[in-house]
C-alpha cells in the first residue's frame, strides 16, 4: 500500500540532508575574498591570477551556476593540484550533474588520507551516481567508523535503500536520527516503513513519539495526515489537525477540522470550534445548514451581507428565511423571500441555484407561474440536464397547465432519479393525471 509520499529519488542521492560542504560568500566579499586553507602562491602574477579565478568560481557558486564555477575551479585544480580545489571541483560538478575527470584522482587521495571525512562523502556520492552501490556501502562502512555525526549515517544508507536492502537502510537512518532529531531523516525512515516495508504501525509510532517530543511541525505532522487518511482513521487524523492549527494558526488546517466534524456529523462540535477557537462566518454558515438550523443560518446570512454587500448573500437568506419558517405559506414571510431573491438578482446574482429555488418558489406558492418558469429556464441555460431544475420546469408547466410539455420534462426526471425522493414522486404521480 502506498501510504506515504514516496522520497526515495528526491534523498538517495544528494537530496539527503547531506550537502557537500560549499561556503557562500557575499557578493561584497568577493572583491577581497582570500579563502583560508589555499595554498600560498608564490608570486605576485600568480596571486592575480588565482584570486581572479576564485571570484570567478565563488561568485558562480553563489549564483548556482555549479557548470561555470566548476570550470574554474578545475582551472585552480590543474594549475595548483591544492586538493581543495579538487574538493570544490568535485563538489561542483556533482551539483551540476556532470563528470568529473578528478574521480580517480579522489580514490587515490582517500585510500592515502583515510581519515578524512569530507573525501570519503564526495566518493560515496559518486558511486552513488555511477550505480556502483557496493563500492559506496564499503566507503559507508568506513565513514561511519571514523565519524559519529548524523549525515554521514544517512549518507551511508543511499546505496542500501538503492540496492533494495531498506532494513539495513532504516537501521543506519536510525542511528542518524538519534543523533540528530532531524525531521527530514524521521520522514525518510517513515517513508520506508510504510511503502517498502509494510510496518505502517511502526511508521505511525515513530511519527507520533515525534510529535509528542517535540512539535506538530508540518512536514511531520502532515505525514501522519497523508497516513490516516489512507487508513480512513478519523479520530487520529482529527488530532493531528486540531495539533497543526494550534501550531500554525494556518486556515487550511482549521477548515480540515470543520470538514471533518461535518463528515462525522458532529456539527455542535464544529460549531463550537468556529465560535471559540477560529472565527469564520462562511463556515459557520454552512454548518448551520448542515444541521438544517435554518433560523442561525438566517442570522448569519443577514449579518454577512451586511459586512460584505454581496448580493450572493441576500439569496442565501432568502432561502434560510424560507426553510425556517414553521408556516410555508405566510404571506409577510413570502412576500420577504421575494422582495430578496429580486433583490440579489438585479444586484447581479445568476448563479443557477439561486436562480431554480426562487424560480420554484413563485411556482409552487402560485405567486407568478409564468415569472418562475421564466427564470428556471435561466438556471437550465446554464446547467440543461440538472433534474432538479427539470423537475421545477415540469411542475411550472403542470400549474400552467401544459400537460404534454409536463410530462416530457416530468419524464426525464424520473428516468434520472427514479421516484425515491417524495416530491418527484409526488409530481409524477400528479403530472400523469394532468397527462391523460
Amino acid at each position: 500500500m502506498n501510504i506515504v509520499v514516496s522520497f526515495l529519488s528526491v534523498f538517495v542521492l544528494l537530496g539527503c540532508s547531506y550537502s557537500p560542504n560549499v561556503t557562500k560568500v557575499s557578493e561584497e566579499e568577493l572583491a577581497t575574498y582570500n579563502p583560508k586553507h589555499f595554498a600560498k602562491p608564490k608570486n605576485k602574477d600568480r596571486i592575480a591570477n588565482e584570486n581572479d579565478l576564485i571570484i570567478q568560481a565563488i561568485w558562480y557558486e553563489n549564483q548556482g551556476n555549479y557548470k561555470k564555477s566548476n570550470y574554474f575551479y578545475s582551472i585552480l585544480y590543474d594549475r595548483t593540484e591544492n586538493v581543495e580545489y579538487m574538493f570544490r571541483e568535485l563538489t561542483t560538478a556533482l551539483y551540476a550533474g556532470i563528470d568529473s575527470k578528478n574521480i580517480l584522482k579522489l580514490k587515490e587521495w582517500t585510500k592515502e588520507n583515510p581519515n578524512n571525512i569530507q573525501s570519503k562523502r564526495l566518493l560515496i556520492s559518486f558511486y552513488i551516481n555511477e550505480k556502483k552501490n557496493q563500492e559506496a556501502k564499503e566507503v559507508g562502512r568506513e565513514l561511519v567508523s571514523k565519524s559519529g555525526k548524523a549525515i554521514d549515517f544517512e549518507l551511508s544508507a543511499s546505496p542500501y535503500i538503492l540496492s533494495g536492502e531498506y532494513t539495513k537502510a532504516v537501521s543506519l537512518l536510525e542511528e542518524a536520527y538519534k543523533k540528530s532529531y532531524n525531521e527530514d531523516i524521521l520522514i525518510k525512515i517513515t517513508t520506508i516503513l510504510a511503502n517498502y516495508l509494510g510496518d505502517i504501525e511502526g511508521a505511525i509510532k515513530r511519527l507520533e513519539k515525534h510529535k509528542s517530543q517535540n512539535q506538530c511541525s508540518e512536514k511531520i505532522c502532515n505525514q501522519l495526515v497523508e497516513i490516516y487518511t489512507k487508513l480512513q482513521q478519523v479520530e487520529p487524523l482529527m488530532k493531528v489537525y486540531h495539533a497543526l492549527y494550534k501550531e500554525t494558526k494556518k486556515d487550511i488546517y482549521a477548515v480540515k477540522i470543520v470538514e471533518g466534524y461535518i463528515y462525522t456529523e458532529e456539527f455542535d462540535k464544529a460549531i463550537a470550534f468556529l465560535q471559540n477557537d477560529y472565527s469564520n462566518d462562511e463556515l459557520l454558515y454552512e454548518l448551520y445548514l448542515a444541521k438544517k438550523d435554518y433560523s442561525s443560518a438566517l442570522d448569519i446570512a443577514e449579518k454577512l451581507f451586511i459586512e460584505q454587500k454581496r448580493p450572493k448573500w441576500l439569496a442565501e437568506s432568502a432561502m434560510a428565511l424560507y426553510e425556517s419558517a414553521k408556516n410555508k405559506d405566510d404571506e409577510v414571510m413570502l412576500n420577504s423571500v421575494v422582495e430578496k431573491f429580486e433583490q440579489a438578482i438585479g444586484d447581479g446574482v445568476r448563479d443557477s441555484v439561486y436562480l431554480n429555488y426562487y424560480g420554484y418558489t413563485l411556482i409552487d406558492k402560485n405567486i407568478d407561474i409564468e415569472k418562475g418558469v421564466k427564470i428556471v429556464k435561466d438556471a437550465l441555460k446554464e446547467q440543461p440536464n440538472n433534474s432538479y431544475y427539470l423537475d421545477s420546469l415540469a411542475w411550472g408547466y403542470y400549474k400552467l397547465n401544459l400537460c404534454k410539455e409536463a410530462y416530457i420534462e416530468m419524464k426525464k426526471v424520473v428516468d434520472i432519479e427514479g421516484l425515491d425522493e417524495e416530491d418527484i414522486a409526488q409530481h409524477w404521480i400528479s403530472i400523469q393525471k394532468c397527462n391523460r
